[in-house]
């Protein structure tokens, strides 16, 4: 009887960590840049951000575009959406250059039907498919003392155009998110008009953030990406991705007002995936 009670508790106890595992959120889990992702730690934006770029510059994960990539591929698509109450939007106000900055307001959490917008959606481990047939000449402008745009996308080699209207000085920082070894490049203006191109900003993979050293509010997000397989979500949350290979990835979503997300993706070939991204 003893004996029968043990095996009983042992099949028992077998059972409650089983439904557990399989309570346990999609999102934060998974492996990147060969880490595996603790589901029921916290994520460090930065840490994951870092391992962005260091997977994408890695010899072994490194992305090869292929002329066949759409054969045997499969598509990916989800929504990135919210069950929080939505934010409201934030109020700027300028403390220098009144002349030209004036106050303003500005979502930095666009929101359509419940979606995230503005988030960057980015599949890792991914080492073969289309060319990204993006344009390789981007603008970010300095516009009435805010960067347009908030949160953009750039391929790797991209040359980025950074122009001003506004007649005022100027400095814009470009730095990895997650990095302390300083600057990618630092681009000074000061008159209304100037376009000022930069290729060390998109020389390499990553989430880089613009600072303006001269007006601290002033912020934006740009992620340079090493494939096709990098989007920005519209404020439905949004995104979309063709000709991926079958495969299993991890998909980092981040986004400057609510953070990290991670899931683990099976695509298959000629089949649509459909992912559900919440915060």
């Amino acid at each position: 009887m003893c004996g029968l009670l043990a095996m009983c508790a042992v099949g028992c106890e077998k059972t409650k960590t089983a439904e557990r595992a399989r309570e346990r959120p999609a999102t934060k889990t998974g492996t990147l840049n060969g880490v595996v992702i603790d589901p029921s730690a916290p994520l460090s934006d930065a840490s994951v951000l870092q391992s962005l770029a260091q997977s994408a510059s890695s010899s072994a994960t490194r992305y090869r575009p292929a002329s066949d990539a759409m054969a045997g591929s499969g598509e990916l698509m989800g929504r990135v959406t919210t069950g929080k109450k939505a934010l409201r939007d934030t109020i700027v106000t300028p403390t220098l250059d009144a002349a030209v900055c004036k106050p303003y307001t500005e979502s930095l959490l666009p929101s359509a039907k419940g979606g995230v917008g503005n988030a960057i959606v980015w599949l890792v481990g991914v080492t073969t498919g289309p060319i990204d047939s993006a344009p390789r000449r981007v603008e970010i402008a300095m516009s009435r003392c805010r960067i347009e745009p908030r949160v953009q996308r750039i391929p790797v080699g991209s040359t980025l155009l950074v122009t001003s209207s506004d007649a005022m000085l100027t400095r814009l920082r470009f730095v990895d998110i997650g990095h302390d070894t300083g600057a990618r490049a630092i681009v000074s203006m000061n008159d209304k008009g100037q376009v000022v191109p930069t290729s060390v900003v998109a020389a390499t993979a990553g989430v880089v953030e613009v600072r303006d050293d001269l007006h601290p509010w002033v912020r934006a997000y740009i992620a340079v990406a090493p494939h096709p397989f990098v989007d920005v979500t519209g404020a439905d949350g949004g995104f979309r991705f063709t000709g991926v290979p079958p495969g299993r990835y991890t998909l980092v979503v981040w986004q400057e007002r609510v953070g990290i997300r991670t899931q683990v993706v099976h695509i298959t070939s000629g089949a649509k995936t459909n992912v559900y991204i919440e915060y």
